[in-house]
């Protein structure tokens, strides 16, 4: 009989897990579309609520905060842009060089495609307002970002120094974002320049054949 209450108690936290994960990405994309039409500085927690058909104290339980709400957006958008990266590298594991190429253009199109991107960059007050959040959690990102973007990178090039790997891994992360939020004339002149220099980088610390 304890086994079994157990095991009942089990998939009761399971379901509640999954339940407590389902609001949440359906929180985020309220969000994100409330960005698009009304501009973060606008949006309230009840709006968000109301547009998910929750109530607000319910909303409030899982983020303690709008800007904590956003700060979860933002990280869901660093995993997207690591598994943009892992997904090129595993695609081309013989030609780290298309391998970053590609990885380049789909992460540079996803994040100056990204509403909260392009509210950032939007010349009126309403959208202004999410700079400072962008602003506050920005070390915090790219920390989280680097750390997972390591590995990735020392399966690309075997060998390289942790140090290396470590500020090859930052460089790159602030590069990508900074072409995401202030691109280039086009996705693809930002990916070329940023090979000019990433490649002969690459190339140098490849291990000889």
């Amino acid at each position: 009989m304890a086994v079994e209450n157990q095991a009942r108690a089990s998939g009761d936290d399971a379901f509640v897990n999954r339940a407590h994960s389902l609001l949440k990405a359906m929180a985020i994309d309220a969000t994100v579309d409330l960005i698009r039409t009304a501009g973060w500085a606008n949006i309230r927690m009840t709006d968000i609520a109301a547009k998910i058909g929750v109530s607000k104290p319910t909303l409030y339980k899982h983020f303690g905060s709008k800007d904590q709400l956003a700060s979860v957006y933002l990280d869901r958008e660093i995993d997207a842009m690591i598994e943009v990266a892992a997904t090129a590298l595993l695609r081309y594991p013989d030609d780290p060089e298309r391998a970053l190429r590609e990885g380049l253009r789909s992460v540079i199109e996803s994040f100056s495609s990204n509403p909260v991107m392009r509210s950032v960059l939007a010349d009126n007050d309403a959208s202004a307002a999410l700079l400072p959040l962008v602003t506050t959690h920005g070390q915090r990102l790219l920390r989280r970002a680097a750390e997972a973007f390591a590995p990735i990178l020392e399966n690309a090039i075997p060998g390289l120094d942790p140090a290396d790997t470590r500020a090859y891994s930052d460089t790159m992360v602030r590069v990508l974002i900074s072409h995401a939020i202030l691109p280039a004339s086009s996705v693809e002149e930002s990916v070329d320049l940023v090979l000019r220099v990433a490649i002969p980088v690459l190339r140098t610390q490849r291990p000889p054949e």
